[in-house]
Parts: C-alpha cells; sequence; structure tokens
C-alpha cells in the first residue's frame, strides 16, 4: 500500500511539471494586421477657365467688287461692276478673352471675343468710261484707282478642343470654332492716276466714300500646345486661322450721292487671316490627375498601421 502511495505521488508531481509545457506548446502567434490603404482621392479635372491671348495677324490679300456709277455720260446710274486686282490686309495686333469649362481631360469648350485692327489698301484698273472721260487710250495707259482705309473687326466664336496628351509639362491641342465677324471700314479715300502725258502722275482725282460695317459668318481652325506653369495656370501658345465671309466695304462718294446714287457701292470678298497667338489659360478644376501628374500617394508600405492582437490560445 505504501509503495502504491509513493508511486501516485510520484506520477502527480510529473505530471503537473509537464502540463504548463505542454498548453505553452499549443499557444499560437496571430499574424501581425495589416491596416488597408485608404481609398483613393478622385481629383476631378472638369471645370471653368479663363483665357487671355495676344497675337500677330500676318499681311494677307482678298479680292473685292464695286459698282461703276455713270455720271454725265448719257442717263446717270450703275455702268457696270468692276473687280479689284487685290485687296491688302496689313500686319496687325491681335487680342482676345474668354471663358470656357473642360469637361475631361482631352475635351474643352470656350467662348471668345477677338478683336485688330488694320490697314486696307486696294487697286484697280480704272472703268472704261473713266479712261475715255481723261482722253486716255482705252487700251494702252496705266489708269488706276487706288484706294486706302481702315477696318475694325470683332470676332465672337464657340470653340471646341481635343487635348492630345500631356507629355512631360507640355499638352499639344488642335481645335476649331464657329461664329461672327463684325466688320467696320472708315471712310475709305479713292485716288485715280495714270502715268503718261495723258494725266498728271499725281493723281487726277481724290474722293472719299463712307465706310460700311456688315455682319458676317466666321470660322476657325487652331493648333498648338500649353505649358503646365502650375496646376491651374497654363501657358498657351499656337496657330490660328480665321475665314470671315465677304460684306459691305464702302459707300458711293459725294459726287455720285449728289447724282442719285445711294446704298452700298464696293464689297470685299471675306479675309483669310492667319495668327500666331499667346496667351495664359487658368483653370478653376483640379490638378490635373490623369493627365500625367499623378498626385501623391497618400499610402505607402511605411505607412502601415500594425495592430499588436492578444495571442490566441488553442
Amino acid at each position: 500500500m505504501k509503495k502504491l502511495i509513493l508511486t501516485t505521488v510520484a506520477a502527480i508531481g510529473a505530471w503537473s511539471t509537464l502540463a504548463p509545457a505542454a498548453h505553452a506548446a499549443d499557444i499560437i502567434e496571430a499574424p501581425a494586421y495589416v491596416a488597408p490603404p485608404p481609398a483613393p482621392v478622385v481629383v476631378q479635372t472638369s471645370g471653368w477657365y479663363l483665357r487671355g491671348d495676344i497675337g500677330y495677324n500676318f499681311k494677307s490679300k482678298t479680292d473685292g467688287h464695286y459698282d461703276f456709277y455713270n455720271v454725265g455720260f448719257g442717263n446717270d446710274g450703275v455702268d457696270n461692276t468692276e473687280y479689284y486686282d487685290s485687296i491688302t490686309l496689313k500686319n496687325s495686333a491681335n487680342f482676345g478673352a474668354g471663358i470656357g469649362y473642360r469637361v475631361s481631360d482631352h475635351f474643352r469648350t470656350d467662348l471668345t471675343v477677338d478683336y485688330f485692327r488694320t490697314g486696307v489698301e486696294g487697286s484697280s484698273r480704272c472703268g472704261y468710261l473713266v479712261e475715255i472721260g481723261y482722253g486716255l487710250d482705252p487700251v494702252n495707259n496705266n489708269c488706276r484707282y487706288d484706294d486706302s482705309s481702315h477696318a475694325s473687326i470683332w470676332t465672337a466664336m464657340a470653340n471646341a478642343y481635343v487635348d492630345i496628351g500631356t507629355y512631360g509639362r507640355i499638352t499639344p491641342y488642335i481645335g476649331a470654332g464657329l461664329g461672327f465677324a463684325h466688320v467696320k471700314y472708315d471712310d475709305m479715300e479713292n485716288t485715280i492716276s495714270c502715268g503718261g502725258a495723258a494725266c498728271d502722275a499725281s493723281g487726277i482725282y481724290h474722293g472719299t466714300h463712307p465706310g460700311e460695317s456688315s455682319w458676317r459668318f466666321a470660322s476657325s481652325l487652331m493648333a498648338g500646345a500649353s505649358v503646365d506653369i502650375t496646376d491651374s495656370l497654363k501657358f498657351d501658345a499656337g496657330y490660328k486661322y480665321t475665314r470671315i465671309s465677304k460684306g459691305d466695304a464702302f459707300g458711293y462718294d459725294e459726287a455720285d450721292s449728289a447724282a442719285g446714287a445711294s446704298g452700298v457701292q464696293g464689297k470685299d470678298d471675306g479675309f483669310n487671316i492667319h495668327t500666331v497667338r499667346a496667351g495664359l489659360r487658368y483653370e478653376f478644376g483640379g490638378t490635373g490627375f490623369g493627365k500625367g501628374k499623378e498626385p501623391a500617394p497618400l499610402y505607402t508600405a511605411q505607412d502601415s498601421v500594425y495592430a499588436e492582437p492578444a495571442p490566441v490560445y488553442k
């Protein structure tokens, strides 16, 4: 009996020694918990913008015609329609401003108003009745009309642009526009001159024709590139072609008006305006996310948040 009791006590002692080690071996360390990154912030790229531009219009040419009013050669009235050899628009400065809306990274629209003032010169042969009236050889003579004036031209256009893509800070684009132009001529100075013994080479006639004004259809094509100065401020430079349709140019001079002439005497065939321009565009939308300028990440591996979970026992 005593031996049995001693054996039982020894077994209990051995169990109490091994039991904690067995439980300790069953402890399972849970893996560290990594907090998920925050949802990415979507930056809005659409929004309104303002623009201002200055430009340079290159000299260009067009054509035109006028009605010759017969005074003193039988019945007074329009005798013939004469055509200009050419009408020249001189070089000029161009000023513009507008408001627009960016629809997406690659598409935007705007409304613009542009203004320029240019010198206008025209030249044509004298009408045959003028040549006869001055006793000139109707075939071999240098009788010409030389006209000069100035024109003030406003254009109001609705434009659309495609931003092709962003390469570093540069975004090339193409665009087109439709709208209206208002063309107002100053009074036109008209001189008839010819060389040779038949007339005074310094000018044998000088008259003034009142300038006309008219609204006309206009269209344009643009190409250029913008450069990011900041996320919102862009430097914009490019080329613009503007077509202005034909319209009224000048009326009859005092002598013709006294003989009964009225209305518009001369018309131009419209203008082709070639302009290089530069300006600034300020966009009130986002910072350009999606246009090659991703915002700095809001979450990195170094920013991971590790929770320290309590041990899990099995």
